[in-house]
């Protein structure tokens, strides 16, 4: 029984420092451009009119990502709690659900392999290293 619960923390442990390596800049933000800025990018001009985030979700700001939107505020993304963070509930849904994101047509669905980097990164902390928003490209 000793060497099962030994094997255990030992697994529980290698996964959680894998978690914690997560760079959010390097690996998550680069999912959320591609399937989230479209519709959830700090309020801007485009094509000389202004563009506001969908939602009131911001989510190219570390501190618009923590802040969540008008629906879920403080629990868009909630640090140590993947299954309570809805960045993570709405990408998981099924296409055809009406809560499901992106829409159809507003960006890449995201993938199940960068679901679990999410749900990784969320459940190490969800520690954004020195980012704080993304840059204009």
């Amino acid at each position: 029984m000793k060497i099962q619960t030994a094997l255990a923390a030992l697994i529980v442990s290698t996964s959680l420092a894998a978690a914690e390596d997560i760079s959010f800049e390097k690996q998550i933000l680069p999912v959320l451009k591609t399937s989230c800025f479209k519709c959830h990018e700090t309020e801007h001009e485009e094509d000389g009119r202004v563009k506001r985030p969908k939602g009131g979700l911001v989510l190219d700001t570390a501190e618009g990502i923590m802040a969540g939107g008008k629906e879920y505020p403080k629990e868009n993304v909630v640090a140590g709690k993947p299954d309570d963070s809805w960045l993570l509930k709405t990408m998981a849904l099924p296409e055809s659900d009406e809560y499901a994101m992106p829409p159809e047509g507003k960006g890449d669905r995201v993938s199940a392999a960068d679901q679990e980097l999410i749900k990784k990164w969320i459940a190490a902390g969800a520690n954004f290293g020195g980012w704080t928003k993304a840059a204009k490209e």
